[in-house]
């Protein structure tokens, strides 16, 4: 992520250590004619928030880390042992099960375009599940590199990378997406959350451009979007998504902790700012709730 004057900044990075819950509250009640559910139950959300650790990072960082992203796509829906509240967030909240999805659909779509000797990225690459997960058996030579403006994040990468059995060749690079000093390097790159985090579109097309000029002739860019929800626009796509659980996430997301990750975007517009990065769309592929489409295109020329 940048600012407006082009800082880097890290998307879930802390305002402080502690979570000051009465803080909080005060806002909420404060801004009670506002809120999405009723302030009772808004303020028994933020309780419940408070008791488990994924609750308690959102409430401090609005945003996910590379490990929680791992942590809500892979690992947390088969704990046994959840609170209500999170086995709720896990799997029902609408916005995490289409980043689930569309973590799927981007294991199959890597998937089937990996040939040998080629070089992967993934940018920002987390805990870099999106490449380290996939098969490599029947593509020899093949080249990964992640890249993260988090250090902790790469540290976790690392490691998660030095434990897998006959891993392919990794390499990681800390950098600013913006800034990435990339010429020609990769013959595919998987990129998933910055756009969404990121509301002006000058802005979010020099992101583009460097992915665009990373990438080798031909090269392939697989990225996703979130599309506007019925409470923006009377065109949202969203469907077969219970309105019990749009409100509730809504409350969670936008009155509780204010989530950073609500920047949505039509496909007309993903279109026209690819076109203006020299990228040419090739296919849109939409998880089941039309959330979180993934979007893949071909360096031009």
């Amino acid at each position: 992520m940048i600012t407006d004057d082009k800082t880097p900044i890290i998307s879930h990075q802390a305002e402080g250590t502690g979570l000051d819950l009465e803080a909080i509250r005060a806002r909420l009640i404060a801004n009670q004619d506002q809120l999405k559910l009723p302030l009772g139950e808004t303020l028994n959300l933020l309780d419940q928030l408070a008791a488990f650790e994924l609750g308690r990072f959102l409430l401090r960082h609005r945003g996910l880390n590379g490990y929680w992203t791992a942590y809500l796509i892979l690992q947390g829906p088969h704990r046994q042992d959840l609170s209500p509240l999170e086995q709720w967030i896990l799997h029902r909240a609408p916005v995490f099960r289409a980043t689930r999805e569309r973590f799927f659909i981007f294991q199959r779509l890597i998937q089937e375009r990996l040939r040998p000797d080629m070089s992967l990225a993934s940018i920002p690459c987390g805990l870099m599940d999106d490449l380290l997960s996939l098969d490599y058996s029947m593509t020899p030579n093949v080249r990964l590199t992640g890249i993260d403006l988090d250090a902790e994040t790469l540290s976790q990468a690392q490691t998660q990378a030095a434990a897998k059995a006959n891993p392919p060749a990794v390499s990681f690079l800390q950098r600013n997406a913006w800034q990435l000093e990339v010429m020609a390097a990769f013959d595919l790159i998987a990129s998933n959350g910055l756009n969404i985090y990121e509301p002006d579109d000058p802005t979010v097309i020099k992101l583009y451009r460097q992915f665009q000029r990373a990438l080798k002739p031909k090269g392939v860019l697989i990225t996703s979007f979130l599309t506007p929800p019925p409470v923006l626009t009377k065109d949202s796509l969203w469907k077969d998504t219970p309105v019990e659980d749009l409100r509730q996430q809504a409350a969670i997301f936008g009155d509780i902790i204010g989530a950073k990750w609500q920047v949505f975007r039509t496909e007309p517009q993903m279109r026209e700012h690819f076109d203006q990065a020299g990228l040419d769309v090739q296919d849109i592929i939409y998880d089941s709730q039309a959330m979180f489409p993934t979007i893949i295109a071909e360096k031009r020329g």
